[in-house]
């Protein structure tokens, strides 16, 4: 099993709040689930905290295996979440760890 876990600095410029905008990504990552094969799990949440080293949200991802993970990366489903989510981000950094 493999999890993908990624945190990402918003990008508000359009002037939506973060509260929307995490919203918005939730909506794109649950979407995903039972479209792409061997994705187990996928949803994202607002950081209630807020700190300068802080981010503002973690998308959290389960995987069968490695391929899993990297045929996501391919798949049309994960892009068109790409579409609709990478305009928020200003910023990110992802760990990704076999269990």
């Amino acid at each position: 099993m493999i999890k993908h876990i990624a945190l990402w600095r918003l990008n508000l410029a359009n002037g939506q709040s973060k509260e929307a905008a995490a919203a918005i990504i939730n909506a794109a990552m649950q979407a995903q689930l039972g479209k792409i094969p061997g994705l187990l799990e996928s949803e994202a949440g607002l950081n209630f905290k807020s700190s300068e080293k802080a981010f503002d949200v973690a998308i959290y991802t389960v995987f069968e295996d490695r391929a899993a993970l990297d045929a996501y990366h391919h798949h049309p489903v994960h892009h068109e979440t790409r579409a609709k989510v990478d305009a928020l981000v200003a910023a990110s950094c992802f760990v990704d760890y076999e269990c």
